[in-house]
């Protein structure tokens, strides 16, 4: 990997560079939320246009992207989405992930979303920046070097991304091929890779007991259905701390995660009747 891929940047910082092409977008707005769910929270128009790629003299590229890595591969993935637009090798392309002062507000790690949906943008981002490239070297091969250097470019993304020309799959040779993780020798080490890795002195571990009605948000039900908490039936597991009851909502507190796990699924509660759900205790 090339260094200046691999330096960190704020949005400020990206847009003072020098020899670099950086592709920026108008922050989305956000998608109306579902039902019970709290609004989305809106991109700061102080920092004005969110930037999704740049690429830079060294030959080498930065993604930017608003979710984060959990341990399923992202990262690799996005990597090689953006290596197939711009030719390169994987090796070439560094993704920065989830950092708040430099990546698009693209809303909370979902699912498939991370590709399915936002990885849309920085596909069409990392096409248009070859299409510039490809333009700019007039008929000549592309060197990142030679038509960067010193230059400043700044090429903005559609409000539709699906305008934006991308190659067509038939001709990929990194996208659907099997690709080294880059998460993976971290993980072998066992490094500090991803958020549930994280260790800090004192930390307890939590386990949420959900109720009968789990996903529903609607209801005469909703937080009303709690009968009873036997606090007694896990006693016997060890460094447990706390059983937290708000209403429906019960958690348990302990030192360790197994603990807290094992605690969880032994707790004893009693629910009321709801009526999503006929009595199951005579099924016959």
């Amino acid at each position: 990997m090339t260094a200046r891929a691999q330096q960190p940047h704020s949005r400020a910082e990206f847009r003072a560079a020098s020899g670099v092409l950086l592709v920026l977008r108008t922050p989305a707005p956000p998608v109306p939320p579902a039902h019970g769910q709290p609004a989305a929270v809106l991109a700061n128009p102080a920092e004005g246009d969110e930037i999704v790629l740049a690429v830079w003299d060294d030959g080498s590229a930065t993604g930017l992207h608003g979710h984060v890595d959990l341990g399923t591969g992202l990262r690799t993935a996005l990597a090689q989405i953006v290596a197939e637009e711009l030719s390169l090798d994987l090796a070439q392309v560094e993704m920065r992930m989830g950092d708040t002062a430099s990546v698009p507000n693209q809303g909370a790690t979902i699912a498939s979303a991370s590709i399915q949906i936002h990885a849309a943008p920085l596909r069409a981002a990392a096409a248009l920046a070859h299409a510039w490239l490809v333009d700019a070297a007039e008929g000549a091969p592309v060197d990142a070097a030679k038509l960067l250097r010193g230059r400043h470019i700044e090429l903005h993304l559609p409000a539709d991304v699906r305008e934006v020309p991308v190659k067509d799959p038939a001709d990929y040779t990194t996208v659907g091929r099997s690709m080294p993780r880059v998460d993976i020798p971290a993980k072998v080490i066992g490094a500090e890779v991803f958020v549930h890795d994280k260790r800090v002195p004192g930390m307890l571990h939590g386990r949420v007991v959900r109720p009968p009605y789990a996903g529903v948000d609607a209801g005469e039900f909703v937080g009303n259905t709690l009968e009873s908490v036997d606090e007694a039936s896990i006693a016997h597991i060890p460094g447990v701390r706390h059983v937290v009851v708000i209403r429906d909502f019960v958690g348990v507190v302990a030192e360790r995660e197994e603990h807290a796990e094992a605690a969880m699924r032994a707790l004893r509660i009693a629910w009321k009747p709801w009526p999503g759900m006929p009595a199951l205790d005579d099924l016959e």
